[in-house]
């Protein structure tokens, strides 16, 4: 191979890091988020039951997600920006929603407010 094919691959590599460690600060490094860890401690023993559309959570954690892991995933990102101050909670709400394939599902509403009602006064805007 020669040193410029390598150095395409090296450069491919850091973007792709880059663009997967902006999705979710602490997707791939959770063990390091403790505040949103506690966060997601909190959300999952105060707001009981969880649900998103037809999934229920009994608790964050991906081996609870059963078949739903993208979904969890999704879930999981989304929930990381809502805490980091990178979404709103109008917006959180609606990603939500999209996610669970409705918008009047009460249940699904239900989980949503008390997610929201359980984020701390002062977020911070990275892990």
């Amino acid at each position: 191979m020669s040193a410029r094919g390598f150095n395409s691959i090296v450069a491919v590599s850091i973007v792709t890091v880059t663009a997967f460690s902006a999705c979710a600060p602490d997707a791939f490094q959770s063990y390091k988020a403790t505040g949103f860890n506690a966060y997601l401690d909190t959300v999952g023993n105060q707001c009981q039951p969880l649900w998103i559309g037809g999934q229920s959570l009994p608790q964050i954690d991906s081996q609870y997600a059963g078949s739903w892991q993208s979904g969890f995933s999704s879930f999981l990102d989304m929930t990381s920006r809502l805490y980091y101050n990178r979404m709103s909670p109008a917006d959180y709400r609606g990603a939500v929603q999209s996610l669970a394939l409705t918008s009047t599902d009460t249940r699904t509403n239900n989980s949503i407010d008390c997610i929201i009602a359980k984020l701390p006064a002062n977020r911070p805007s990275a892990p």
